[in-house]
């Protein structure tokens, strides 16, 4: 059972300083992104795994946690700007710039090919080519790209959600999910057509994008990740989702 989000938060900041803050972490976060990573009401982020990453993290780094949800698109710019310091459970493949600073790996995930049972069976990403799949625009897919170079056919959504009901309803026999996610609506009562087995795409451990012009230093944001890890305090967070 999920633990009331003030314990949560609780045990995360154990041991950080949480007065005296030296400025904001001003954290940056997709405004497709759905439970267990956000839960957005009114572009506003109330709950999730970037909220709770974003407050331990602001809580090492002495310093107050601000949130600014945004179009996937305007990310990286705003972070090129500095307008923002950070955006989390990322990789640089999925954000290709070049002032970017990125911080040490410190949250696993998977990439995962749903498909219909409906649909032809595939043992390798070969067999999708010149189907669509179902995509989130604006996300970046290097496996499949690389896999089906010209064969890869986008059918984008605005989010995994929206890309899954398309699943759902017949629309679409293949959809690009990641596992937390997956996992976390599968729990939580998502509903499904019959399935062939899920077919792993990748395997990664996300990192966060320092923008170049944040006063925060990669040297104290990767100390701040080494020390939540070292505490246990990501697998907990993950575990108040499970």
């Amino acid at each position: 059972m999920a633990q009331p989000r003030n314990c949560l938060v609780g045990m995360l900041l154990t041991g950080a300083a949480c007065c005296a803050t030296a400025g904001e972490l001003r954290v940056l976060v997709d405004d497709s992104t759905r439970m267990p990573q956000a839960n957005i009401v009114d572009d506003t982020l109330q709950d999730g795994l970037h909220r709770d990453i974003g407050l331990a993290l602001a809580a090492r780094l002495q310093r107050a946690a601000s949130f600014r949800v945004m179009p996937r698109k305007r990310l990286l710019p705003a972070l090129e700007a500095g307008q923002g310091d950070v955006v989390c459970l990322t990789l640089p493949e999925w954000m290709p710039g070049k002032d970017l600073r990125w911080s040490q790996p410190f949250m696993q995930n998977q990439d995962l090919l749903l498909s219909s049972r409906a649909a032809a069976p595939r043992k390798q990403l070969t067999a999708l080519a010149g189907q669509p799949v179902g995509t989130v625009l604006g996300f970046a897919y290097p496996e499949l790209q690389a896999a089906l170079g010209d064969g890869f056919v986008r059918d984008d959504a605005h989010s995994l959600e929206d890309s899954l009901r398309k699943l759902a309803a017949g629309r679409v026999q293949h959809v690009i999910s990641n596992r937390l996610y997956l996992d976390y609506q599968l729990a939580h009562g998502l509903q499904l057509p019959p399935m062939q087995p899920h077919l792993v795409i990748s395997s990664y451990r996300m990192r966060c994008a320092l923008s170049a012009r944040s006063p925060i230093s990669l040297t104290a944001l990767n100390r701040a990740l080494g020390q939540l890890q070292q505490q246990g305090a990501f697998e907990r967070m993950l575990q108040h989702y499970r």
